[in-house]
This record gives C-alpha cells, structure tokens and sequence, in this order.
C-alpha cells in the first residue's frame, strides 16, 4: 500500500479535524511494526516506491507544534505541513471558512520555524484559504506566490509540494499548480494508484484512521475494505 494521510489538529477535542493525542505516537509505531515506511513525499511518489505512507498536516493548528512535533522529533520521521500564511498568529476563522467550522489556534512563525528545525517541511496551502474555483488565473497566482514568498523568507526554502483548501479546484487551478509544484494533493479519499495525476493526488483523512483496530491493521485487506467504503460513502454524500 501506498498513502497520503491527512491530519489537521492534534487534540482531544473530537471534532472532525482531529485526532487524539494519545493514539498519534501509536498510530505511527503501529505503522512500523506492521513495516510500512514513513517517507517524505518525494520519496513516496518515486516509481521503484511500493510501500509507504507520507505525513501530511493542513492549515497550520498549533497542536501540530505542542502534540505533533514532539513525537515526530522523537521518531525522526518526516512530515509535510501545508500551511495557510496569512493565518500564521491568528485563528482559522478565515473569510471562507464555514459558521459551523470548529475554531482553533493557529502557529506563529516562531513555531513553524521550530517544525522547520524538527522534521516538518513547510509547504503551501496558500495564504488566505480561498475556494479556488472561483479565481482568475492572476488570483490563484497571487495566492500561491505570496505563500511561496513569505515561507520562503522564514525558512528560506520555497514550497515545493501545494493542498488544495478544502480539496475544491478547476482545472484553472490544477492546470496552474502542475506547472508550478511538484505535486498538489486534494481530499480525494483513497490509497495512492500505480498512475496517478501529480497535479491532483488523493489522501486518507486521519479521523477515519482514529481507531486502533484500524491503524493496527493499515496493510491488510480488512483495514483496505473498510477505507474504501468510507470512501465511497464520502462521495456518495458528495465529497470526494
């Protein structure tokens, strides 16, 4: 197998963007005893790669720096966060951002500088979070190389992989991110395919993976059939 797993916030709060902090350092010591490697996204796309997951973190909370980094230091594995810039200091209630959204703290740059140091690389979730769907091509430009920029000046590093808020694009803005990144990563939910779409790769979201008889279990089949049902029941309430 495989994956691109998708967390939001480390916490005990129960909402659908979290995962508890008790299971996270034993999800990922499940995931080397039943020896599927930790990579770093470069290294899970490469061909010869058969097995694998990549750690991914959207948004920017800062339960990634005070319940994720200790833990992701301690293992010296590698993890991506694909951080919203403008949101750095702040809140997630951002113009897009739904009534109903549960409302969390967000990094400082100090933070994010220490994740840099710790084992996270900093990439883009652009700088305001908006639906990309309905921007012009000069908007999705501003919003990408402002990221870039300001993450660049912090870590002096510029993003190389890129999440699409909330999953939505066009193909405007797939079009746009396949020309400048690597690789842009959605909310499609299922396991990475033999041939994939660099501009448009799913994920597993983690709050799916919350149980032990599931993390325990990631590379057999009853842990396979029970993530491909979430997802098909996912699209059939009309996600991804």
């Amino acid at each position: 197998m495989r994956a691109i797993i998708t967390f939001h916030s480390i916490d005990d709060t129960g909402s659908v963007l979290s995962f508890p902090p008790a299971h996270f350092a034993s999800f990922l010591e499940s995931l080397a005893n039943s020896d599927i490697p930790i990579c770093d996204l470069t290294s899970l796309l490469r061909s010869d790669t058969k097995k694998g997951v990549a750690l991914t973190f959207d948004d920017g909370m800062r339960s990634v720096f005070n319940n994720a980094l200790p833990v992701i230091r301690d293992l010296a594995i590698p993890a991506h966060l694909f951080l919203t810039t403008n949101a750095v200091g702040k809140s997630n209630k951002w113009q897009s951002q739904p009534d109903y959204a549960p409302s969390f703290e967000m990094l400082d740059w100090g933070e994010v500088e220490k994740l840099h140091q710790g084992g996270f690389t900093i990439e883009s979730h652009t700088n305001s979070h908006p639906d990309m769907r309905t921007l012009s091509e000069n908007e999705i430009e501003d919003e990408c190389q402002i990221a870039n920029d300001l993450i660049e000046k912090r870590l002096a590093r510029r993003p190389e992989y890129f999440a699409y808020p909330y999953g939505y694009r066009n193909k405007l803005a797939s079009d746009y991110i396949k020309k400048n990144y690597r690789a842009g990563v959605t909310t499609e939910f299922r396991f990475l395919g033999d041939v994939e779409d660099y501009a448009v790769l799913p994920r597993l979201d983690s709050y799916y993976l919350r149980f032990p008889w599931v993390y325990r279990r990631m590379d057999t089949s009853i842990a396979c059939v029970y993530l491909s049902l979430r997802g098909f029941l996912r699209r059939l309430r009309g996600g991804e």
